[in-house]
C-alpha cells in the first residue's frame, strides 16, 4: 500500500514541477493566458512558475507541504475565477474544460494537504482531521 501512496504522491507532484518549469520557456506561449487587465504580464508568468515549482519542491522534501498545498489550491482557484470561468460562461468549450480541470486539481491539492502532507507548522487548524 505504501508503494501505491508514494506513486500517487509522485504522480500528483511531478506535473506541477513540469508546469512550473515550462513557465520559464518562451513567453509567447504563456502571455496570452494572462488576463488582459493584469499589468506586467511577464512577471505573472514567472511568478506562477515559481509558485508551481515551489509547491513541487515543498511536497517532495516534506517541508511546509501543507501550507504549499493550500497556496496551490488558492492559486488554481484564482486561475478559475480570473481566466477560465469567464471563458466558460461565454460558451468557450476550452474554458469549460479548463474550469473543471483546475477545480479538480484544487480539490486534489486540498486533499493532499489534509491526508498526505506531513508538515503542519502553519495550517494545522485548516487541515485538522
Amino acid at each position: 500500500m505504501n508503494t501505491i501512496i508514494t506513486l500517487g504522491k509522485l504522480l500528483f507532484i511531478i506535473p506541477f514541477a513540469i508546469f512550473g518549469f515550462l513557465h520559464f520557456g518562451p513567453l509567447e506561449f504563456c502571455l496570452p493566458v494572462v488576463p488582459t487587465w493584469l499589468p506586467f504580464k511577464a512577471f505573472w508568468v514567472y511568478f506562477t512558475g515559481v509558485c508551481l515549482f515551489s509547491f513541487a519542491v515543498s511536497a517532495l522534501i516534506g517541508k511546509l507541504d501543507k501550507l504549499a498545498s493550500l497556496l496551490l489550491a488558492i492559486l488554481l482557484l484564482t486561475f478559475v475565477f480570473s481566466y477560465h470561468f469567464p471563458k466558460a460562461i461565454s460558451g468557450n468549450f476550452e474554458g469549460i474544460i479548463s474550469t473543471a480541470r483546475d477545480i479538480c486539481m484544487a480539490g486534489a491539492s486540498l486533499l493532499y494537504g489534509a491526508f498526505v502532507a506531513k508538515d503542519s507548522t502553519y495550517v494545522n487548524a485548516i487541515f485538522s482531521k
